[in-house]
C-alpha cells in the first residue's frame, strides 16, 4: 500500500474520530439543556456557536492534515463516526450523564437561590 493511500486511510479513521467527538460535544450541551431550562433563543444561539466553533476546528483540521483539501472520505468518515457515535454510545451516555447530574444541579439551586 502506498503511502498517499495510507494517509487517506488514517485520515478516515480520524474523521470518523472527529465526527464521534463532534456529536459527543453536542450531547453535552443536550444534556445542559435538559438539566437548565433554556428559552428557544437561548438554544438558538447555543447551535449557532457550536456550528462556529465546530467549522473552525474542522477548518484547520482540513488545513493542517489534509492540505485543505475536502475529499469525499473525510465528510465520509465523520458521518461514519457521527451514525456510529448515536445510534450505540449516545442514548446510553445521555440517560446517565443526566441521571448523575440532575440531583447535584437540583442540589446547587437549592443552595444558591
Amino acid at each position: 500500500m502506498s503511502a498517499e493511500v495510507q494517509n487517506q486511510f488514517y485520515f478516515f479513521f480520524f474523521s470518523a474520530f472527529w465526527g464521534v467527538g463532534m456529536c459527543f460535544i453536542y450531547d453535552g450541551l443536550r444534556i445542559w439543556r435538559r438539566l437548565v431550562h433554556h428559552s428557544l433563543r437561548q438554544m438558538n444561539i447555543q447551535d449557532i456557536v457550536y456550528w462556529i466553533c465546530m467549522t473552525v476546528v474542522l477548518f484547520y483540521l482540513l488545513f493542517t492534515y489534509n492540505r485543505g483539501e475536502i475529499r469525499s472520505y473525510t465528510i465520509a468518515g465523520m458521518i461514519v463516526g457521527c451514525v456510529f457515535y448515536q445510534k450505540t454510545i449516545s442514548p446510553v451516555w445521555v440517560e446517565l450523564a443526566y441521571r448523575l447530574l440532575r440531583p447535584v444541579i437540583h442540589l446547587f439551586f437549592v443552595l444558591f437561590r
